[in-house]
């Protein structure tokens, strides 16, 4: 086992027990039950949330156990394979609701007003043209409009409060249930790395990395352009449009559009190479795991909320479930990006591989194109 592999298995062991852990808390009586909240997971609706709870430590316990025999070489690639298959299939489908998607949106749009300041400034420090037209422009916008709709935003900092407050339990579910569900799928994945079988699909997402990356691309967009009708006097999908809502529904819309840029990154070239705003950073090759683990986290999250939100959408009428479909497309998104990082990975890899050495002077004017350059991730990278 490679040390990569081991300590990815180290955290997803790690993870597994804090989830069991949790789900003890909830049959000790120590903690209210997340599954007691309606629409929380799919079997606590069909079996109850004593079910629920019970599924959950014992997967996570046996997720604790696999991981420890794994360790210790008890366990082979086929068994951790196996062990990953049961953590997503149960907390991605049975124990699954819709809380790690909203939470996942949530997180990302309260961080993005600090993101923009900082872009914003980054401009101001980087290009000179830019500074003028954008950056200073930028920062005074923010600052008048922080003035003048201070009531505005003080009530979403407040609605923020008090939502983290009152739904900690299910917060700490989700977030959970996100991190060790990604990083079990990693465990999945090394586990299976270097079959034929994989090797094969590798290739597939490699050459098709562009066209899967602008498809998963494409995902956040409805939702990015119906959050910005916000600011419309025709809002879609919202209600009770006082001046909190509508600045809210910005900022979400924001982050929709941040998911957009940052999965084009994928296959970008500064996606690979820092740009020279980055401070710091400029110039610097991206490591591999700034794009992956978020890339990978994010794909978990819309993956596991596929069958929580087609559930929903076949409680609704047609008209209602065509508009969540198109709006919230997880269904398409979640797999198009778990490809998208895929290909990714694949590809800086084999990009980032150091060629084979030439073995002795009669292979010095030898070229062989399918086989070193092969190793070095070459023209198979470049279709990609």
């Amino acid at each position: 086992m490679s040390r990569l592999a081991r300590a990815t298995l180290v955290g997803a062991t790690i993870a597994a027990g804090a989830t069991a852990l949790l789900g003890l808390s909830w049959v000790l009586g120590l903690w209210p039950s997340a599954y007691t909240v309606p629409g929380s997971a799919l079997l606590a609706q069909l079996a109850g949330p004593d079910v629920a709870t019970a599924v959950h430590v014992g997967t996570a316990l046996t997720g604790v156990a696999a991981g420890i025999a794994a360790l210790a070489g008890a366990v082979g690639p086929r068994g951790r394979a196996a062990a990953a298959g049961l953590q997503l299939v149960a907390f991605g489908l049975v124990l699954q609701g819709t809380g790690p998607l909203s939470t996942m949106g949530y997180l990302v749009a309260m961080a993005m007003p600090a993101a923009v300041v900082v872009l914003l400034v980054q401009v101001v420090r980087r290009y000179r043209v830019a500074r003028w037209t954008v950056g200073l422009p930028g920062l005074a916008l923010l600052l008048v409009g922080g003035v003048v709709a201070r009531d505005a935003l003080a009530g979403i900092v407040r609605m923020l409060g008090a939502g983290l407050v009152e739904n900690r339990t299910g917060l700490l579910l989700s977030l959970l249930v996100l991190v060790t569900g990604t990083l079990w799928a990693a465990v999945g994945v090394q586990a299976l790395a270097g079959t034929p079988v994989a090797e094969r699909a590798t290739d597939w997402v490699v050459r098709h990395r562009t066209v899967v990356t602008v498809v998963a691309a494409t995902g956040p967009l409805p939702y990015a352009l119906v959050r910005l009708t916000w600011l419309t006097p025709w809002p879609q999908l919202g209600f009770d449009m006082d001046l909190s809502t509508r600045i809210w529904g910005l900022t979400l819309s924001s982050g929709a559009w941040l998911g957009v840029v940052l999965t084009l990154g994928l296959i970008r070239p500064w996606g690979e190479v820092f740009p020279r705003w980055m401070p710091g950073l400029a110039g610097r090759r991206v490591p591999i795991a700034a794009a992956a683990v978020p890339g990978g986290l994010i794909a978990v999250t819309l993956i596991f909320s596929v069958v929580p939100m087609l559930v929903l959408f076949g409680s609704q009428s047609p008209a209602e479930a065509i508009v969540g479909a198109v709006v919230f497309p997880c269904w398409y998104w979640g797999p198009a990006l778990a490809l998208a990082v895929w290909g990714y990975v694949a590809h800086r890899l084999r990009a980032e591989r150091p060629a084979a050495p030439a073995e002795g002077p009669a292979l010095a004017g030898t070229v062989e194109p399918a086989g070193v350059a092969g190793l070095a991730g070459g023209p198979r990278d470049r279709r990609g």
